[in-house]
Order: structure tokens, then C-alpha cells, then sequence
């Protein structure tokens, strides 16, 4: 066993993903090192590092205050509760890790919060096997994300959705046509004048304008340092829909085996009408079918994302608290 700080982990980037490529039940894309190494670099730069990895399972957590005198171990990304700390094809195994890791970490954890598990399966039955009776296992926050199967084309993916949304659609790329719109697809850098095209479009979007957007602040950062891994691997995928020279949209995302993950679409203020979201995205899918990707993820749920994607995944955060301790009923009731 390898116990690694923050920039050995970046540095090993390759070993850990490639057992996250090998772990079932997981969302891939948020608990590989393209999305943890940045948002803990971007959101929580002051945590400490509780990190194990060998060949066959890994362990990544940061150890942070969660209430007073208490310190939680928790994801190197926990504010959505994407990414999964536990890698690895033998859950038993990893949790072995976790267990140890855990008694021996530098920093002392009070309590473990788990994201991105399934609420059944062999994650929580290996949990409950380790941890049951010494400690109290609870579950807690639910995260569901809205996944579409593009593997059989675009015929397959427009036959799974309404005829409304078909037609809308189609018209709306037929218009956008007539009124010279054009697409240009980028799979890499130079990353500063990239980065910068799509932060000035982000910066006109509705977002941006209310401060809301990804051009300020910590998640800058984050989508900047995203951006940058994706574009060292070969995986960065992104979609301008553009007039007479003129940015009006991006759709940015990445990829992770046969899965596309969407991360941040945009548009300037004014351009609504012509559904522009829509069109970065009708031609992100011919993108990915091209390239035969089979899963288009559009990330955490909201109701326009349920009429594009027919599956959703769900995963949930698991606490795992000393049983005679005061942090049980705290923390699981």
C-alpha cells in the first residue's frame, strides 16, 4: 500500500484511474482524477489528505472540520456527491483499505462520509460486513444523475424521445441552419485561449450575468483545472455554435471509457430564442456517435435533462460514525 498526498495523487493520476475504470457501480467520470484532483484543489485547498493506492484497490478522502471538535473524512469532490472514494473491482478488499487507512490516518477522522455508492449492492454489503457492530453505517443524501444511451445512433437516441421534443428540435436546427449557424468541434488546446473563448461566452449567458456562472470564483478554477487534464488525455470535448464569427454557445464535457460526461452548456444573453443549448447539444450527440461513445451523461438531475436522457443513476453518501460514540446519533439518528 502507497499512502500519497495531494500531488502524489495527481501524479498517479493513470494508476488511479485505470482502477476506476475496473470498479463497478460507480459514476466513472466524477471518481476519476479529471474531476477530484481539481475540485479539491478549487473548493478545498486547506484540507488534509488521507490517500492510499495499490494495484488492485484506493482509497482517496481529505479530512475537514464537519462541526465543532469534529473532523469528517469525506471525497476529494463533496459538494455534489458525485465522486466515489472507494476504487477498485473488489469492494471487500477496498474497504479492508478504508478500514485501515482509517485507524492509521495522520489526521484524525471522527466520521466517514461516502459519496457516490449505490444505496444497494456490493458496496454497502462490504461496508456493512467491515464496519457493522463497531460502528453505525447510515445512509444520507441521494444524487441521481440523467444518462442517454446513444450506442445505437441517432435514429436510436431521436426514437426515445417524444415526438415534441423530436420536432422541436429538428426545426430548431433547420432554423439555425437558414440563419447561419455553424459549428465548430475542439478537442484540445492551447488551454489559455480555449479556456478564455468559453469564459466569454459564459460571461454573456444568464449565468454569468447574475454572477452565477463558471467565470468567477472558485469554479473558475475548477473547470479551468478540468479543461487542462482533459486535454493531456486526449478527452476533452467541446461544441461552439457560432455567427458570422460570433460565440453564441458551448456545450463543454468529457470522456471517461465509452461515456461522455456533460459538465457546463451556455449561451450569450439574446440568443433564447433559437434554443442554442439545444443545438451545442444535438451536435455534441452526432459528435459522440461518430466516435461510437454509447452514453451521453448529462449530470446531476434537472427536469430539461429528463427529456433528453432516459435512465437515471442514483447513488447516495454513506456515514459511517463509532457506534458508542457521540457523533452516532449526530450524525445517523
Amino acid at each position: 500500500m502507497q499512502t500519497l498526498d495531494f500531488p502524489g495523487l495527481a501524479a498517479a493520476a493513470d494508476d488511479w484511474d485505470a482502477l476506476v475504470a475496473r470498479t463497478p457501480e460507480i459514476d466513472r467520470f466524477c471518481t476519476s482524477s479529471a474531476w477530484i484532483v481539481p475540485a479539491r484543489a478549487a473548493f478545498c485547498p486547506g484540507a488534509r489528505p488521507c490517500i492510499a493506492l495499490d494495484g488492485q484497490r484506493g482509497v482517496a478522502l481529505m479530512a475537514l472540520p464537519v462541526g465543532v471538535d469534529t473532523r469528517g473524512g469525506l471525497p476529494l469532490e463533496a459538494g455534489w456527491g458525485l465522486a466515489a472514494p472507494l476504487v477498485g473491482p473488489d469492494p471487500d478488499a477496498t474497504v479492508a483499505l478504508l478500514d485501515g487507512l482509517w485507524r492509521d490516518a495522520p489526521t484524525p477522522m471522527d466520521v466517514l462520509f461516502l459519496s457516490g455508492l449505490p444505496r444497494r449492492g456490493r458496496w454497502m454489503d462490504a461496508l456493512l460486513r467491515r464496519f457493522r457492530g463497531r460502528f453505525r453505517v447510515g445512509v444520507g443524501t441521494r444524487c441521481t444523475r440523467r444518462r442517454a444511451h446513444i450506442g445505437d445512433g441517432l435514429d436510436g437516441f431521436f426514437a426515445r424521445r417524444s415526438p415534441k421534443f423530436r420536432a422541436n428540435l429538428r426545426r430548431a436546427v433547420r432554423r439555425a441552419a437558414e440563419t447561419g449557424v455553424v459549428y465548430e468541434r475542439v478537442a484540445e488546446g492551447p488551454l489559455g485561449s480555449l479556456y478564455d473563448r468559453i469564459l466569454a461566452v459564459e460571461a454573456r449567458s444568464w449565468k454569468g450575468l447574475q454572477g452565477d456562472g463558471i467565470d468567477s470564483g472558485a469554479p473558475r478554477l475548477f473547470y479551468r483545472l478540468i479543461v487542462e487534464r482533459l486535454i493531456a488525455r486526449g478527452a476533452l470535448r467541446v461544441v461552439f455554435a457560432t455567427r458570422d464569427g460570433e460565440d453564441l454557445a458551448y456545450v463543454l464535457g468529457g470522456l471517461f471509457g465509452d461515456t461522455y460526461r456533460g459538465l457546463q452548456v451556455s449561451y450569450v444573453e439574446g440568443f433564447e430564442s433559437d434554443g442554442p443549448g439545444n443545438l451545442v447539444q444535438h451536435e455534441m450527440i452526432r459528435w459522440l456517435i461518430e466516435e461510437g461513445l454509447v452514453v451521453y451523461d448529462l449530470g446531476t438531475d434537472m427536469p430539461y435533462k429528463r427529456r433528453w436522457a432516459e435512465e437515471a443513476m442514483e447513488t447516495v453518501t454513506v456515514a459511517v460514525v463509532p457506534a458508542g460514540s457521540r457523533f452516532a446519533r449526530m450524525f445517523v439518528g
